[in-house]
């Protein structure tokens, strides 16, 4: 006669070999959760950020990139987090009125700070591309801090570039 099955030995070293390879994978598997949040905020800011210089420069118009608590204005802070909006800025005061046309508007990531310079609260587009002002940087970090962070940079010329992979700690960013 032919027994089929496991027995509760075999049984019990399957579990823990299992257990073990599940203790080595999670934390890998939540870095990865998190890279990915932080590239995907990056990427659409980013995003956004072009389509603000392009419309500036295919319209001949100013157009205002800024951080937004609600979907209508510019919040007025260095904080990014909670999102941002994109527009038209038709008489060049940096600020959203009902007539200007908004371009984009978008949620801040959850448990991801986005900061950028107190002194630069929005980000505007000339129609030749130039980004006036003080080159900027904004940084993207999470709870994982600095040596996981990363950041856009965007320059008077109106280029944006991004950096991940770690940044020197700042204070927003530790």
């Amino acid at each position: 006669m032919q027994k089929n099955g496991f027995s509760v030995l075999e049984l019990t070293i399957a579990m823990a070999i299992a257990a073990i390879l599940m203790a080595a994978g999670v934390p890998a598997f939540q870095n990865y959760g998190w890279n990915l949040r932080l590239k995907t905020a990056m990427d659409t800011l980013q995003t956004d950020l072009h389509l603000a210089r392009s419309r500036a420069i295919t319209h001949n118009v100013q157009t205002v990139v800024c951080p937004a608590l609600v979907a209508t204005d510019c919040s007025g802070s260095a904080a990014w987090r909670d999102g941002w909006i994109v527009f038209a800025d038709m008489n060049g005061d940096h600020r959203r009125q009902a007539v200007e046309p908004l371009l984009k508007t978008a949620v801040g990531v959850e448990n991801l700070d986005i900061t950028g310079s107190r002194s630069r609260n929005y980000l505007r587009f000339y129609p030749n591309g130039s980004a006036p002002g003080s080159n900027i940087s904004l940084v993207f970090c999470d709870r994982r801090g600095a040596r996981y962070a990363g950041k856009l940079m965007i320059s008077n010329t109106g280029r944006v570039r991004s950096e991940t992979g770690g940044i020197e700690p700042t204070t927003s960013c530790l």
